[in-house]
């Protein structure tokens, strides 16, 4: 079952801007408040990529969905 904007009932997706910021906040990249520049964004959406590759062997496909596509739609946008 998917919802109206084709994403499985039960994935809840993030706004990847803010959990982004707060991981780079607590590596010390920056400080709080501050907004992640581009660079970390695109670094931080290929770390998610290649968790994502990884799951994309886990799952069942026939139920519509492996563990690689809940993690792109979660921390994607």
């Amino acid at each position: 079952m998917e919802h109206e904007n084709d994403e499985p009932v039960g994935w809840q997706t993030l706004d990847p801007h803010v959990v982004f910021s707060e991981a780079a906040m607590k590596a010390g990249l920056i400080r709080r408040g501050d907004l992640v520049n581009q660079n970390l964004i695109d670094f931080a959406h290929a770390v998610v990529e290649m968790c994502a590759s990884i799951g994309d062997g886990y799952g069942d496909e026939e139920a519509g969905a492996n563990a690689g596509e809940h993690i792109r739609a979660i921390y994607s946008h």
